[in-house]
């Protein structure tokens, strides 16, 4: 169904931009090439000028087309919209005129084929509202309201639930009754909000009736709300009514009004919110090709929105007529709305998209204004209800480049519940936990016994943090893990994380040799705090915070003759090394090299610190990896897993001499601390986790489970070629996969016309050779249901990190997940390369089977 919508222009400025575009070129270049924006400029103004100085008598006109208008639900619609000759404020002097320009209009739209017209801003007050035009006009009429009471309240609604404030202990003021929006809003609103003050001109007998129908204050000084408010929507027809400077502190504006009814064209305070009330974004199913939903980034008036949708329904009927609006319809299509698509939770303000930072400051000044008082906020909500925003909140204050690359494409999940091998998400949707927390999670997710003993040192209210001073967990744990250590590691130094674990370990070397250097290796990984990562090899960690601690030096990871070339310098206070290097691609040092390591160290007096925060636990089918290699570290540093999955905790496990000489003074003992180092909770946590790896036998299933991926996917790897091949030990092991295909990623390169994000987005060359293992990530996601993640410092490597509690049968899923998603990369990169291939050398299948039908002299027929 065809539909037509009538405006008219708020201002001479604004008359002039529907035509600035007139030859379509800035929409074309606008945000891709400001110089050919430049260059077409001129023209443009030029055109908008001579259209001013048109001395032609003005008639109503097409200013822009909506061509196939296609809702999530697959329906379709198209429209135009007119313009006619008169702004708000002529309307208002000279209604009667105004009226017959909508009239020519409508007959123009009726003759075009628009079986529903819907009126917007003052093309929809006068005339009764629109009841004159539908009594006089072919075609079906609405004014847009339901839809803008719906929107405006959403909006109310958003704001109130992103700065948790209770609608129910807060005055309310609505200005603008008794125009119908205004008054659909009071009665929706009247119990809702714990005070409702209304705002007329005058004390006419609808305003009055109104104010008795829904229990409120009717007043007709708009500076005497304000004083009283902290949430204000107004919708009247005047605008320019409101005042900043007459704000509340705290107060939330929702201005309906067109043109707005906020002085100003932009919000003049931090401690006040003023956000443009009833508008809704269109779903990324319907294109950007019109003028106003190219320039309003998708956003429109919901009296437009409810327009398009009625014709999406194929509904020609009167809708929203009169001042008295119906409550239920009101519900209906705002459901409908958004069953379409249409989305009315994004903040807008003076016409542009609300920026987080406005927001953050405006929720800090109503916090200061708060402070001594009950806020009226909401008791702590359920994990399910917390994750409804927590995407949003997510990347407003943690991460916002994480969302960016993640969230639309639906990758980055908010997961809920943890429960074994498997992650849930607030759907019920469960996820095959492939990665296990980059290893934090040996046990998996909220391992029973785990669980029961936090659960058990809360209630006996076991002291949390206690300096200086002995604590029965800390020590015991202490002495669990001497007992299961390699030999000579006697004593522990409890922190946080791994990258803690190695900082200790790394200043521990410094006072127990008197030497500064250190040495690591190519594709180390060993953190990211100062210390740590001066001993990680990957540059894009490291170079933005150069200088780092100086005297760090890296050898390739399993060469020995390297090795021994730097050690003999004397030079080193330690040597630390990964046993394998997951975070460097699964990386595998060849058979004896750590031994090679810990007999050069020996003898050229450098400690050997061995980083087992991802190795141990049980990952690679023993407690420590060392103990596959026969290997006695001087150092060595575990994390991750040691908390059970639950808590945070590191450890530094060192020979008794080495710490003595470190820290055995008075003088020295207190030289390296930790304030939240063997705190109970994480000690009991790891106690915990300890005793669950021995009891039942995990270090054992890591090893089964990881020969049975192992030689699953090293069948895969013959099979396929997008695979290259599988490397590790236990379950710690990677995929490598191919990277795509030169000329595949020349041709990406070559879309992009401009050539401009080659130089604009570091690393893009390197980003598009790995869409092979981008691809397999996300199916297994989406298709199967299985969570990954690939090693950061070569994005090429699968990440292949279960639980060691991952059975045989979950591993087998995993395989068959794995088989299906390499055959769907294998296929689609044929078609691609093939359709390249073809496309580049003018060959079509018509000539090819010519060609062949030539040689063979055979015939070829038509069907």
């Amino acid at each position: 169904m065809k539909f037509a919508f009538m405006i008219h222009p708020i201002s001479k400025e604004s008359a002039a931009l529907m035509d600035l575009d007139f030859d379509g070129a800035m929409q074309t270049f606008w945000g891709v090439d400001p110089l050919s924006v430049c260059a077409h400029l001129h023209g443009a103004v030029k055109e908008a000028r001579r259209r001013e100085g048109d001395s032609s008598i003005p008639v109503p006109h097409v200013v822009d087309e909506f061509k196939g208008l296609t809702s999530q639900l697959g329906q379709i619609t198209e429209g135009r919209l007119y313009q006619i000759p008169m702004d708000s404020m002529s309307i208002l002097s000279d209604p009667d005129s105004a009226l017959r320009y909508l009239e020519q209009a409508a007959e123009m739209a009726v003759d075009w084929g628009a079986e529903i017209i819907g009126l917007g801003s003052m093309t929809g007050i006068i005339g009764g509202r629109g009841t004159y035009l539908a009594e006089h006009c072919p075609s079906a009429i609405t004014t847009g309201n339901s839809l803008t009471v719906y929107a405006a309240l959403q909006n109310l609604y958003h704001a109130v639930e992103e700065l948790d404030i209770n609608l129910d202990r807060e005055t309310v003021a609505v200005i603008g009754v008794p125009g119908s929006v205004a008054t659909a809003v009071a009665r929706l609103l009247a119990p809702q909000c714990g005070e409702l003050l209304l705002v007329g001109r005058s004390s006419s007998g609808p305003a009055r009736k109104l104010a008795e129908e829904v229990g409120a204050t009717l007043l007709l000084d708009i500076p005497q709300a304000l004083a009283a408010a902290r949430i204000v929507v107004t919708a009247t027809s005047s605008g320019s009514c409101i005042d900043q400077r007459l704000l509340n502190p705290g107060t939330i504006v929702i201005d309906v009004g067109v043109p707005t009814d906020v002085q100003g064209t932009e919000a003049q305070r931090d401690d006040v919110l003023i956000l443009t009330g009833g508008l809704t974004r269109v779903p990324d199913t319907m294109g950007r090709d019109s003028k106003l939903l190219w320039f309003q980034h998708g956003m429109i008036p919901s009296c437009l929105g409810e327009t398009i949708v009625l014709a999406l329904e194929g509904r020609a009927e009167n809708f929203s007529l009169g001042r008295s609006l119906d409550l239920d319809a009101i519900q209906e299509i705002g459901g409908i709305a958004k069953s379409h698509g249409l989305d009315f939770s994004k903040f807008t303000s003076f016409g542009h998209p609300l920026d987080d930072s406005t927001l953050i400051r405006f929720h800090k000044a109503r916090a200061r204004h708060r402070q001594g008082r009950s806020s009226g906020a909401s008791a702590p909500s359920a994990i399910e209800r917390l994750a409804e925003r927590a995407p949003l909140l997510h990347a407003r204050h943690i991460n916002p480049v994480v969302m960016a690359l993640g969230g639309a494409s639906n990758f980055v999940k908010t997961f809920v519940r943890g429960e074994g091998s498997y992650l849930f998400d607030a759907a019920g949707n469960r996820y095959l936990d492939f990665i296990a927390g980059f290893g934090s999670m040996n046990l998996g997710h909220n391992h029973p016994a785990v669980v029961q003993a936090v659960s058990a040192a809360l209630q006996s209210q076991a002291p949390g943090f206690i300096p200086a001073s002995v604590n029965p967990f800390a020590a015991t744990l202490a002495s669990e893990l001497i007992s299961v250590a390699p030999p000579k590691l006697e004593m522990v130094f409890f922190g946080n994380s791994g990258t803690e674990a190695n900082e200790a370990a790394l200043k521990l070397s410094r006072i127990a040799t008197g030497r500064t250097g250190f040495l690591h290796c190519d594709g180390s990984f060993h953190g990211k705090s100062m210390g740590s990562l001066s001993v990680t090899s990957n540059p894009e960690y490291r170079r933005p915070f150069a200088p780092l601690i100086p005297d760090c030096e890296a050898v390739p990871y399993g060469d020995f003759h390297a090795l021994d070339r730097a050690l003999s310098t004397h030079r080193f206070a330690a040597f630390i090394v990964e046993p394998i290097q997951a975070e460097g691609g699964m990386r595998v040092p060849p058979k004896g090299y750590l031994r090679e390591a810990q007999a050069l160290c020996r003898a050229t007096g450098t400690l050997l610190i061995v980083d087992e925060v991802q190795t141990g636990m049980g990952r690679t089918g023993t407690l420590f990896a060392v103990e596959g290699e026969g290997v006695e570290p001087d150092v060595m540093t575990l994390a991750k897993s040691l908390g059970g999955g639950l808590m945070p905790i590191g450890a530094m496990l060192t020979r008794r001499d080495l710490w003595l000489n470190a820290y055995g003074s008075v003088q020295k003992f207190a030289l390296h601390t930790s304030t939240f180092g063997g705190g109970s909770l994480a000690c009991a946590a790891g106690l915990a986790a300890l005793r669950a790896i021995r009891d039942e036998g995990l270090a054992a299933n890591a090893q089964a489970r990881g020969a049975q991926l192992q030689r699953g996917i090293a069948e895969i790897c013959q099979q396929y070629n997008c695979v290259k091949e599988v490397r590790g030990r236990g379950l710690l092991l990677g995929l490598e996969f191919q990277p795509v295909p030169d000329h595949i990623c020349a041709h990406w390169r070559a879309v992009d016309q401009t050539g401009l994000m080659r130089f604009t987005v570091p690393g893009m060359d390197q980003a598009i050779k790995t869409i092979h293992v981008l691809h397999a990530m996300q199916t297994l996601l989406q298709a199967h249901g299985v969570y990954t993640q690939v090693a950061r410092s070569n994005p090429l490597v699968l990440r292949i990190q279960p639980p060691l509690t991952i059975s045989e049968g979950e591993v087998s899923q995993f395989l068959s997940a794995l088989d299906q998603t390499c055959a769907e990369i294998d296929y689609s990169t044929g078609l691609i390369d093939g359709m390249i291939a073809k496309s580049s050398i003018g060959q079509h299948d018509a000539s090819l089977h010519s060609d062949a039908s030539a040689v063979s002299g055979q015939s070829v027929t038509s069907s």
